[in-house]
C-alpha cells in the first residue's frame, strides 16, 4: 500500500499539472442516477428534491470513505444570470413525465434549429439569436427564466463549497459545448452532416458567430462559481463520426480557441470526449500544456492517449460502464491496475469512470475502483 504524503486536493492538483504524486487520485464523474438507484430513491424524487439527490452522492462518498476529487460537483447547472443562459435548445424526456419514475433523463434529438436560422445567428450572434427566438425554445417569461438561472448557480456554488469542506476539489466551475456539438444536437446529426457537405462556408460562418458568446458566457460562469475550470463537452467531432479533414475545419479550430481563451484566464479545461477520438489525439499536443484534462469514456484508446499525450496533458478515465455494471470485482480491479500501471506511470492521470458513473453500476465494483487507487501504486 502506498504511503500517503499528500492531501486529496494536492493530489488532484499534481495530477492535472503533471507533477510527482504519492499515488493516483480517483475522481468519478458522478451524477445522481447511480447514488439514487443504490439508495432506493426513485430518480424522479432525486431530481425534484435537489438536496435529496445531491446528498445521495454524499452518502456514497461517505460509504466508501471518500475519494480525491469531483469532475463536476453535482447535478446543478452553472448558469449565468441572463435570459439567454436559461434558453436551452432541444427537448429532454423526464422521469415521471415522458419516462418511468425511476428512469434517467433522456435527450430527444430532433431538428429544433433550422437551416433558415443560420443567417440570424451570423447577424446577431448566439446569445441574441436565442433571445430573439426565446418563445420557440422556452416560452416562460424572462423574470422566471432568470430566477431559474440564479437558483441553478446558487446550487452549483453550494455543491462546490460542500466538497471543499471534505477537502475535495471540483475541477469545473463552468460548462459549455463546442459549436459543432451544440449544432449537431439541435439540428440533428443527419442535418448537420448535410450542412457540412452542402453549405460548408455558411456553417463555418455560423460557428464563428457563436464563438465570442460561448467564450464570454463560460468565463463569466466560472468567475461566478469561483472554480477556475471548464467542462467542455465534445462528442460529434471525433474520428468516430467524421474524417480528419472535417475535424480540422469544423471542430478543432473552435475547440483550440476556446481552450486557449480559458487558459488565458487561468482556467483548466476538462475536455469531455465521448466516443472515439483516438485519431484526433495528435492535435491535442497543440493545446496549452498542463492546462487540459482529456476525459475519456473508454471508446478512445486510453493507452494510445498516454503514448501521444505523455508530458503534455493529464488524462482521466476510463472504467467502462459495461465493466462497472456487469463485470466482477476481480475484473474491475484488474482493469484499474492496468490503467495505473500504464497510464498512471509518471503521473498525469486521474482514475475515473468512463463518462458518468452508470445507473446500473454495482456497488461492489465502485468500491473496487476507489480502493484500488488507495492500495496500488507500483511506480
Amino acid at each position: 500500500m502506498p504511503e500517503e504524503t499528500m492531501t486529496a486536493w494536492e493530489r488532484m492538483e499534481a495530477a492535472v499539472k503533471l507533477k510527482p504524486l504519492d499515488r493516483i487520485p480517483c475522481a468519478p464523474l458522478m451524477d445522481i442516477y447511480f447514488p439514487a438507484r443504490y439508495k432506493g430513491i426513485p430518480i424522479v424524487e432525486a431530481m425534484r428534491d435537489w438536496k435529496k439527490g445531491f446528498y445521495s452522492i454524499v452518502d456514497i462518498f461517505e460509504e466508501v470513505s471518500g475519494w480525491d476529487g469531483m469532475i463536476l460537483p453535482g447535478y446543478s447547472i452553472p448558469a449565468t444570470p441572463h435570459v439567454y443562459s436559461g434558453i436551452g435548445l432541444g427537448k429532454n424526456l423526464f422521469p415521471g413525465l415522458e419516462l418511468g419514475k425511476d428512469e434517467p433523463v433522456q435527450f430527444q434529438e430532433r431538428e429544433v434549429l433550422k437551416r433558415e436560422d443560420y443567417d440570424d445567428i451570423i447577424n446577431l450572434g448566439w446569445n441574441n439569436f436565442k433571445v430573439k427566438h426565446k418563445d420557440r425554445f422556452n416560452p416562460q417569461n424572462e423574470e422566471r427564466i432568470i430566477r431559474w438561472t440564479q437558483r441553478q448557480m446558487e446550487k452549483y456554488k453550494y455543491e462546490i463549497e460542500f466538497w471543499k469542506t471534505r477537502g475535495v476539489r471540483s475541477l469545473c466551475g463552468a460548462m459549455v459545448s463546442s459549436p459543432l456539438m451544440t449544432l449537431s444536437t439541435s439540428r440533428s446529426l443527419l442535418q448537420i452532416t448535410k450542412d457540412i457537405y452542402q453549405i460548408p462556408d455558411k456553417l463555418e460562418a455560423v460557428m464563428e458567430a457563436m464563438m465570442d458568446d460561448f467564450i464570454s458566457d463560460t468565463i463569466e460562469a466560472a468567475r461566478i462559481s469561483g472554480e477556475p475550470g471548464v467542462f467542455l463537452v465534445m462528442e460529434r467531432g471525433g474520428s468516430f463520426y467524421y474524417p480528419l479533414k472535417i475535424y480540422e475545419r469544423f471542430e478543432y479550430p473552435h475547440m483550440k480557441r476556446m481552450v486557449e481563451a480559458f487558459a488565458a484566464e487561468g482556467f483548466i479545461t476538462v475536455m469531455h470526449l465521448d466516443q472515439d477520438y483516438t485519431l484526433n489525439l495528435p492535435y491535442f499536443k497543440d493545446l496549452p500544456p498542463k492546462m487540459v484534462v482529456a476525459e475519456l469514456d473508454s471508446c478512445t484508446d486510453i493507452f494510445k492517449a498516454k503514448e501521444v499525450l505523455k508530458g503534455h496533458m493529464c488524462i482521466a478515465g476510463d472504467v467502462p460502464a459495461a465493466l462497472s455494471s456487469l463485470g466482477t470485482p476481480e475484473e474491475v480491479e484488474e482493469y484499474c491496475k492496468k490503467l495505473i500501471d500504464v497510464v498512471g506511470k509518471d503521473g498525469g492521470f486521474i482514475l475515473s469512470t468512463g463518462c458518468t458513473c452508470p445507473v446500473e453500476c454495482r456497488m461492489e465494483n465502485f468500491k473496487v475502483i476507489i480502493e484500488t487507487t488507495r492500495t496500488y501504486y507500483p511506480h
